[in-house]
């Protein structure tokens, strides 16, 4: 399956829409205008919420992102890899061993659980954040656009943090 995640041109919160290969509505992504966790909320067509994506508030080092259910359950911790030449994120979930690596500068990632290719995100260049989700069709799809979303979220963060750094110099 192939899934297409795009920003909104115009959100306050970095609200997204999903959609696939024949430009269907799959899942709507909205985000808070005001959050410092960069939480935002996956539902379905039918409004039901699958998943809360959102930056871990306090980090030393490392950055992270956590998705949780739609019972307040916590279903996935995705970590970035401190030190790198590639862009390395670890998952906690039920799941297994999930990791998705790729190059920061080709914004192509590899998505692999128990060290068996599953999947592929791309990056599109572009105004707004566009990403492409290759997936086998035996994986649930909301799943993994949380993950891009938590992903995304903590480059976000990485980008900002590095500004604000930039910045005060």
């Amino acid at each position: 399956m192939e899934l297409y995640i795009r920003n909104k041109w115009i959100s306050l919160g970095g609200s997204s829409t999903v959609k696939d290969v024949n430009e269907n509505d799959v899942f709507v992504v909205k985000g808070r205008f005001f959050s410092f966790t960069a939480k935002k909320f996956l539902y379905d067509l039918n409004g039901n919420l699958k998943f809360v994506i959102r930056n871990k508030f306090w980090r030393l080092f490392q950055r992270k992102a956590l998705i949780y259910d739609a019972n307040g359950n916590q279903v996935a911790l995705v970590r970035r890899k401190i030190f790198s030449l590639h862009d390395h994120y670890f998952i906690t979930s039920s799941l297994g061993d999930l990791q998705i690596r790729g190059n920061i500068l080709t914004y192509n990632y590899n998505i692999s659980l128990n060290d068996k290719p599953i999947g592929h995100v791309a990056r599109k260049i572009s105004l707004r954040d566009s990403f492409v989700l290759t997936l086998d069709d035996n994986y649930d799809a909301a799943t993994f656009v949380a993950l891009v979303i938590a992903i995304d979220n903590i480059t976000d963060r990485r980008r900002s943090d590095a500004a604000a750094s930039s910045s005060s110099n």
